[in-house]
């Protein structure tokens, strides 16, 4: 059995689910199978499994009952409590179990980025006015360490106790002894100092921003670790081993989208009234990378993401957790280079990890809008929850039956609508769908479908590993683009067969009718040489069916003036027709294209698309040639008169005694007309009864007439008479 096993590989926009079509006829399967598929839905307490699986992820608990537009600093105290430190409202919130939230301390500043806890001590740097708030014990919050930069990014305590103290505006790491007296210890040439950690030896480790660089302190004396050549070394931690984890952050030029947080410029004293708060210094970001830094020094990317890598944490096993947004994804990446969604929640961003002793999984994440905390229990979440990608069928489709293979409790749930996004407008979730061996979908007909999953603890674990949706869509008009009018008598040479597989002597129709279920047509060849033929007429056209059916085609025609189209001719393969029209009456003709997709189709399905082509002159008719002669004052000349029913005259030339022909200019100076009148000078009577005349309509209709208005004689007739 092949092995299931595989990595999943970013951008995860890249990776779509499988759609299946049987054909226009019949219904089309729309199946979610995969990891690099479940990964596109939406998750609540899932775990996407490299298998092609979900699976009920941890129990996770939201601990923070009051509302915060985002949470970006958060720490645990060995009391058990949870310290976060809110942005917009600029709150320091103390999180116990079982007891209500506590705000203890409400700064004049706006945004709270960091916390950092050494025993029950806590630490808190407000921004933009750049302070640091210590609180012992649970006490009040006291000013503690106030620099001269704007912002503090970052916040770590070493195991001595001492505070290092990241900032920005300028970039500048300080560290602070027990009594609140800091000390420079380093300005890197960087704008911002962002991220900071303490690694298995004691040894500080510092990220900056603009450029993205890791640094390693021993004592006070720096050593880059990484030079990640991106704009911002975002988030770091540090293993038990000795490896450090460090995210890094390249940022694109385009304007924040509506799906991040708004990033106010970090050299903004204040952020923008009644707007969104100031947030650690990231510009829409274009990529994101992990590294992984063995103890010897020596790196490598081991992971990228289109995702904005906020966090990076120890998680069970030797892997990592990453915190991200825009999608507010937690992913876990192993020390094999898998790539797992571990669980997801109903936020934008997830902004933090509460680390716990080092090595073990993190208690607690926060996230921003909204701004929460959310614990991470030992057990499995139940119910658990996991939404579907919303899947287009690109018209109003008809639902057919849901099918899936799960074991445990799994019951799955629908909903549809006619917009993108789903929004208010959409139908309610329908009851729950029990039976994996299939029903059928009760949401309303729509263009758009989604579906959720539910997973319920039991004896046996849940598990989801495939998902299944049958539809019609509606069938689309087939649409005639463009059709092309050759020039009367341009035909083409019947080019050679380019299908491989062609086989000779085959009717078309036969050959069309005997293809597999969705195989188009091959696309015609091109035309052949170009000839000339009079009489004939050709046509060609475009056209183009959005369900990429079969197309057959019928030709009408419609005199000008006339109201009923009749049949050139019927069930048409090709998309080129020359039509003979020596068979009708000289006139201004429409021609008409239908194009049916009938074959593809059942009768009640079935459409047409149609096109008229611009106006087609049929003339088989040679124009009339009208010779009288005038003798005034000893000089002969020939009166000649060119009539013709349709088309105007192109040219007059004449020819005396079989010579060479030479053209004639009509009186009027300019051939445009359907009666033109022309002059020809000749020395004598005589010699006018020796010339030849030759007149050809637009559409090459040829007549001749001798200078004494009789026919020229045919080859081996007598003498006229």
């Amino acid at each position: 059995m092949p092995n299931r096993r595989a990595r999943l590989l970013f951008p995860i926009a890249m990776i779509g689910a499988l759609t299946i079509t049987t054909g226009a006829s019949g219904p089309t399967f729309w199946t979610v199978a995969t990891a690099g598929e479940f990964v596109r839905g939406q998750s609540e307490g899932v775990y996407v499994n490299l298998d092609g699986s979900v699976s009920a992820g941890p129990a996770l608990t939201s601990r923070l009952s009051s509302t915060a537009p985002q949470v970006w600093g958060l720490a645990t105290t060995t009391d058990g409590s949870l310290w976060a430190g809110t942005g917009g409202d600029g709150r320091l919130v103390r999180l116990r179990a079982g007891q209500p939230d506590v705000t203890a301390f409400d700064p004049d500043e706006s945004n709270i980025f960091a916390v950092a806890a050494s025993g029950n001590t806590v630490y808190a740097a407000t921004s933009p006015d750049g302070r640091v708030y210590r609180l012992q014990n649970g006490g009040e919050a006291q000013p503690f360490f106030d620099p001269e930069e704007k912002y503090i990014w970052a916040l770590a305590v070493d195991a001595s106790g001492q505070l290092w103290v990241g900032t920005g505006t300028p970039a500048a790491l300080y560290r602070v002894d027990g009594t609140g007296n800091g000390q420079l210890v380093y300005k890197p040439p960087a704008d911002h100092v962002v991220a900071l950690a303490i690694d298995a030896g004691g040894h500080l480790l510092a990220g900056t921003e603009s450029p993205g660089r890791l640094y390693r302190f021993d004592g006070d004396r720096p050593f880059v670790l990484l030079d990640s050549g991106m704009t911002e070394l975002r988030a770091i931690t540090a293993m038990p081993d000795g490896t450090v984890y460090a995210a890094a952050v390249a940022r694109g030029d385009a304007s924040t989208s509506e799906d991040q947080t708004t990033s106010v410029s970090i050299t903004v004293a204040e952020p923008p009234t009644g707007g969104a708060a100031a947030q650690p210094p990231s510009a829409p970001a274009k990529r994101s990378s992990l590294f992984r830094i063995e103890a010897s020094g020596v790196w490598e990317s081991v992971w990228d993401t289109p995702d904005l890598v906020y966090d990076v944490a120890p998680g069970p096993d030797g892997s990592v957790l990453a915190a991200t947004g825009p999608a507010g994804r937690l992913y876990r990446i192993s020390a094999g280079r898998d790539v797992q969604l571990y669980s997801g929640v109903d936020a934008k961003q997830i902004t933090r990890f509460a680390r716990g002793a080092a090595g073990t999984v993190p208690a607690a994440f926060a996230t921003a809008n909204p701004g929460r905390v959310i614990a991470i229990g030992p057990g499995t979440q139940s119910p658990a929850t996991y939404l579907s990608p919303v899947h287009d069928t690109t018209s109003v489709a008809t639902w057919g039956r849901l099918t899936w293979e799960s074991q445990g409790g799994v019951r799955l749930f629908t909903r549809s609508g006619n917009t993108a996004t789903p929004d208010d407008s959409w139908s309610d979730w329908s009851a729950a769908y029990t039976s994996a061996a299939g029903a059928s979908v009760t949401s309303p007909a729509a263009r758009y479908l989604q579906w959720k999953a539910e997973l319920t603890a039991g004896a046996t674990p849940a598990r989801l590993s495939a998902v299944t949706v049958a539809y019609l869509p509606r069938n689309n008009r087939p649409v005639v683009t463009a059709i092309t009018v050759h020039p009367p008598g341009v035909v083409f040479q019947r080019p050679f067969a380019n299908e491989e597989g062609a086989i000779a002597g085959l009717d078309d129709a036969v050959a069309n009718a005997r293809r597999p279920p969705g195989d188009t047509p091959p696309t015609p060849p091109s035309p052949g040489r170009r000839m000339y033929a009079k009489g004939l007429q050709t046509f060609q056209w475009k056209a183009e069916d959005a369900d990429d059916d079969r197309l057959t085609y019928t030709l009408q025609y419609r005199r000008d003036g006339e109201a009923d189209w009749h049949d050139l001719r019927a069930d048409l393969l090709d998309t080129i027709y020359v039509w003979d029209t020596t068979t009708t009456i000289d006139g201004r003709y429409f021609v008409r294209v239908q194009a049916s997709d009938a074959d593809a189709n059942a009768g009640d399905r079935a459409l047409v698309g149609e096109r008229i082509s611009e106006p087609v002159t049929v003339d088989n008719t040679p124009p009339v040639i009208t010779v009288t002669s005038d003798a005034t004052g000893g000089a002969v000349r020939l009166q000649v008169r060119v009539q013709d029913a349709v088309s105007p005259i192109q040219k007059l030339e004449y020819s005396v005694d079989g010579g060479p022909w030479r053209l004639v200019y009509p009186a009027d100076g300019l051939a445009d007309s359907t009666d033109e009148r022309y002059e020809i000078p000749v020395a004598s009577a005589a010699e006018a009864a020796r010339v030849v005349v030759r007149a050809t309509d637009l559409l090459q209709n040829v007549t001749s007439r001798s200078g004494a208005g009789r026919q020229p004689p045919r080859p081996g007739a007598g003498p006229p008479r």
